[in-house]
């Protein structure tokens, strides 16, 4: 699936959270396409939804990122084990991809992640399902990202060295001739 441009309706990755119609703060803004994308995932068996989660979450940090995760012909079995449209599951998968990023920035808990897609309006057991996922693979996802490199440069890794310095020489009384090599390994 296309990920250009999946962020737009998600509302935005930060700190900034906003409150809810109750007055609670919440994690995710709760835009139209939140909105439909959770209603959509109540509406999922929550074993199937737990098992795309997982596989998105292992793709967390990957080169190709979540759109890496399912090949074309996965996808289509996806679309037909969910009884969902090509949309619908676009909608489903970059919600998922969405929700498991902003967790990793936030550094939210598996509980507090439960509870604030619950405050979202998503259903126990998809809330629970999603949480459990992230209990199990959190310490790999946030490795993954921390380590992965957001371009320019290479992340340089460590640094060797050797310094010679010539002193004197059979000609010459007293030289000081220094000749460093380094060695950057990135």
């Amino acid at each position: 699936w296309e990920e250009g441009g999946w962020r737009a309706g998600w509302g935005g990755i930060g700190r900034v959270s906003r409150m809810s119609e109750e007055g609670d703060e919440t994690l995710f803004f709760n835009t139209k396409r939140v909105r439909e994308a959770i209603s959509l995932m109540n509406g999922l068996d929550e074993t199937k939804l737990a098992v795309v989660v997982r596989r998105l979450a292992k793709a967390i940090g990957d080169k190709g990122g979540s759109a890496a995760a399912f090949t074309e012909e996965e996808v289509e079995q996806l679309q037909s084990q969910l009884g969902l449209s090509a949309a619908e599951l676009t909608t489903v998968l970059e919600a998922c991809s969405f929700i498991l990023e902003k967790t990793a920035y936030d550094l939210v808990k598996p509980s507090d992640l439960s509870e604030q897609l619950q405050t979202s309006g998503m259903l126990p057991p998809q809330a629970r399902a999603i949480a459990s996922v992230w209990e199990a693979e959190a310490k790999g996802v946030l490795g993954k990202l921390r380590n992965a490199s957001l371009g320019g440069t290479p992340r340089l890794k460590a640094t060797e060295w050797q310094l010679h310095v010539q002193a004197a020489r059979s000609d010459l009384s007293r030289v000081a001739e220094p000749r460093a090599i380094f060695q950057l390994v990135t």
